[in-house]
């Protein structure tokens, strides 16, 4: 079949080499640039190459700002959290729509660029809808849920319905986010198709990682993610004494950076936790999937607030693929991929006790968590393997070429 030459847009893409920002945007268009000619459009961060290869993938970064030791909006906890804390990161943002919208309409000369693939519905979706109207372009906009679900403004919402309006096809990471999707814009139905991004089977699949001395007896509970109010951690730590209460040899690994992490850190501190909840920062996928290999409980204890909610949880979803026994709350994406009693424990949102219930269960029934495990891993690669995802996109771009 022909290659395609397609422009893909993105806010969150690995900076470099073993970077600790999601990756998934990268897992996936590399997969697809074996079939096509793929180039990434993504904004600089100081320390980044402008212009690379990484895979199968034409990177280029534009800069929004000068001097460029001072980009702030982008990376980091994400564009919301960092408009939150930075007037700087604030003042920054009609900056980086208007150096994408010229970049990328410079690359799309360039490489002659047949598609334009948005992920994110603001701002490469509103981006590309302009790009389609000089260009004529098909557009693609893909939804991962932090694009949607905390967007209330009306002015924001009016530029998702002018993105929507505009793309050809919109991807949507869950059933949730499809929802919430034509609940705001009922007449874009037709355009829509549910393509969760995936999970690297090859490299997150159920194994035993060897436990230092220091771990050895020890149970082993896992947290990964950003570390942002959304993610619910702060009721992770607040259920740990009743969990040290039934498992006195419990410990509780927290895996990712973020805006709430002395947050975190000083509520485990409160509670005299120190010992029982270590924060190890962000980490490089490989070292993920190690942990996974030791880890008896992984939870997601994500909230449904003002700041969104949970649109799939793909650190949960990996966590399935290895095999992990997992508990996760109730809302958003989280039970599209997590059957209770099947291929997970649901429970309810902001609830301490329920989660030390859960939790301390499944340390003490191994069983119950081994055959747990071993259904989720079998679910996620039937269902969410990046062979079968990309297949779906190649799919979606075909369509819109045609």
């Amino acid at each position: 079949m022909p290659r395609l030459r397609i422009l893909a847009t993105a806010t969150t893409f690995p900076r470099w080499k073993g970077d600790s920002s999601s990756s998934f945007v990268f897992d996936l268009e590399n997969r697809l640039g074996k079939m096509h000619d793929i180039t990434v459009l993504a904004p600089h961060h100081p320390g980044a190459k402008k212009n690379e290869r990484m895979g199968a993938l034409e990177v280029r970064r534009f800069a929004y700002f000068k001097p460029e030791s001072l980009e702030k909006l982008c990376y980091g906890g994400g564009i919301i959290p960092n408009m939150g804390k930075s007037m700087l990161a604030r003042l920054q943002l009609p900056l980086l729509v208007l150096a994408e919208f010229f970049s990328a309409s410079g690359l799309i000369r360039e490489k002659d660029a047949q598609i334009i693939h948005a992920h994110w519905m603001l701002p490469q979706g509103m981006v590309g809808a302009l790009l389609k109207g000089f260009t004529k372009k098909p557009l693609i906009i893909t939804i991962h849920g932090s694009d949607l679900f905390p967007i209330q403004n009306v002015f924001l919402k009016k530029l998702q319905g002018f993105a929507a309006r505009k793309a050809d096809i919109i991807t949507v990471n869950s059933e949730a986010t499809g929802n919430e999707l034509l609940r705001r814009f009922p007449h874009v139905r037709e355009k829509v198709r549910i393509i969760p991004m995936g999970v690297d089977t090859s490299l997150f699949r159920p194994r035993r990682s060897r436990k230092p001395k220091s771990l050895r007896g020890k149970k082993i509970i896992i947290f990964v993610g950003r570390l942002s109010d959304q993610k619910g951690v702060q009721y992770l730590v607040e259920a740990m004494p009743s969990i040290l209460s039934r498992e006195k040899d419990a410990l509780l690994f927290i895996i990712g950076e973020g805006p709430h992490r002395k947050e975190l850190e000083a509520l485990a501190d409160s509670y005299g936790m120190g010992h029982a909840v270590r924060f190890l920062g962000g980490l490089p996928q490989e070292k993920v999937a190690m942990y996974h290999g030791m880890c008896d409980v992984f939870v997601l204890p994500a909230l449904a607030n003002r700041t969104g909610t949970e649109a799939l949880g793909l650190a949960l979803l990996e966590a399935m693929a290895s095999g992990c026994a997992v508990v996760g709350t109730d809302v958003g994406g989280i039970p599209s991929a997590v059957s209770h009693g099947k291929t997970g424990i649901l429970v309810r949102q902001k609830n301490a006790d329920d989660l030390a219930a859960s939790i301390t269960a499944l340390l003490k029934n191994r069983k119950k968590a081994s055959a747990l495990g071993r259904r989720a891993s079998s679910f996620i690669s039937r269902n969410y393997s990046w062979e079968q995802i990309a297949k779906k996109f190649d799919r979606a771009y075909r369509d819109v070429a045609s």
